[in-house]
């Protein structure tokens, strides 16, 4: 035991491997609660929703944020896809408009393997990035159209899409909520500034969320997904545990290795220092 402050750092990297890729490949399940004020009025939005509804998510992340946003993109457009409500995306950082769209397309496969409708142009669409930043994104309010050169992510007109035909402007008859992705700036503040009188949810890196849980306080925001926590609680609400419950269950393992390594070195280092008092007496 006296050894234990003297682990060979080798073997503490060698237990974290292990303990982090594990879940990964088979989760082990640990339980996770569901936040009240966060996470279960993201899901609530959905769920009060009619098939045929339209709604509206945001990328304004990168590839830094893409293992905490992206699973919480997968499950809400899951949910949306299941529910019938017709989703729209629309991105304000160019670096995550590739990755939300091989997100959405991944997701695609597995509604279409069970049966449910996901179909491009119909049931969902992506317009991707659009350079011009919030200038852009106050003239979509008033003429989607046109502030987007009526070209999607795959350079087709709107009018080829049965879904963008109904999506001349963004405004509450036609939109019942935002999703902003966001990891920083151009992000939350497009929204709070030129559409306050919309509905707001936000899917948030962890770091970010203690500032914007002030603008669920004030009522600008509905909902937040907070970090990889948010994307494993919206899985769960869901149904369909994926890379968030899974990544979840890893971050938990590691986080117990490193706790019981802390506390292995103090009891060998106290150990250690007892001995040492009882040789030198």
């Amino acid at each position: 035991m006296e050894r234990f402050d003297q682990i060979n750092p080798r073997v503490i990297y060698l237990l974290l491997a292990v303990f982090l890729v594990f879940p990964v490949l088979k989760p082990i399940g640990m339980p996770i609660s569901i936040d009240p004020q966060l996470t279960q009025p993201v899901f609530n939005w959905i769920e009060g929703l009619k098939p045929g509804d339209i709604v509206i998510f945001d990328v304004a992340y990168g590839g830094g944020s893409d293992s905490e946003l992206g699973p919480q993109l997968k499950a809400w457009f899951y949910h949306c896809m299941r529910k019938g409500v017709k989703v729209v995306g629309v991105a304000q950082w160019d670096t995550g408009a590739p990755l939300a769209y091989t997100a959405v397309k991944e997701v695609v496969a597995v509604l279409e393997s069970k049966g449910i409708s996901a179909k491009e142009g119909t049931d969902w669409a992506y317009v991707g990035y659009k350079a011009g930043g919030a200038t852009v994104f106050r003239a979509m309010q008033d003429d989607f159209w046109k502030a987007c050169g009526n070209t999607d992510w795959n350079q087709k007109n709107f009018s080829q899409s049965p879904l963008l035909a109904q999506v001349k402007k963004w405004d509450k008859a036609t939109i019942k909520g935002f999703i902003c992705y966001s990891a920083g700036s151009p992000g939350i503040p497009t929204y709070t500034t030129y559409f306050p009188d919309q509905d707001l949810y936000v899917g948030d890196v962890a770091v970010q969320v203690a500032g914007t849980s002030n603008l669920l306080r004030a009522g600008q925001v509905k909902g937040i997904l907070a970090g990889l926590a948010g994307a494993a609680q919206y899985e769960k609400l869901v149904g369909v545990p994926g890379l968030g419950v899974k990544l979840m269950d890893a971050q938990s393992l590691g986080h117990l290795v490193v706790i019981l390594l802390v506390v292995l070195g103090n009891v060998g280092y106290r150990l250690k220092m007892r001995a040492g008092k009882k040789r030198a007496a």
